[in-house]
């Protein structure tokens, strides 16, 4: 009778060894915090503390004036998706220095970085991204 007792006890107690002792894959709950180090940080020529997006130049700029404090820059990147420009720039941004202080994904970034401000709109064009730059 003892043994119908200690028999289940036994594996009981093993499943629950095997079962506490067991390994999470090494990724497992871990999101992406790191900044990619492969990112190479280019600038504009009419905005040059402001890192462009991928060396991209912009399609149309407007200085800053007496009615815009802010100067703005247009881009038009081909053949991408919103959510990848608006998680390449931000990483751009953060690895040249730049605070994120606000944001909302895949639609605007806004940033700054000692003096200078920066506003970026993302906007998903048929199969391209047109990005809008108001900085001073």
């Amino acid at each position: 009778m003892k043994k119908f007792i200690y028999i289940p006890m036994i594996l009981s107690i093993s499943i629950l060894f095997v079962a506490c002792g067991a390994k999470t894959p090494a990724n497992a709950n871990k999101t992406n915090t790191t900044i990619p180090t492969a990112i190479k940080v280019t600038y504009t020529k009419k905005l040059a503390y402001l890192p462009s997006y991928n060396g991209v130049q912009p399609t149309q700029y407007t200085a800053a004036s007496k009615k815009s404090a802010l100067a703005t820059s247009k881009y038009t990147i081909k053949n991408t998706t919103d959510s990848k420009v608006f998680q390449d720039y931000e990483n751009i941004l953060k690895k040249d220095g730049w605070t994120i202080t606000s944001s909302k994904k895949y639609v605007s970034i806004f940033a700054k970085k000692d003096k200078h401000i920066a506003n970026i709109v993302i906007q998903k064009y048929n199969k391209d991204v047109l990005l809008q730059v108001m900085s001073k």
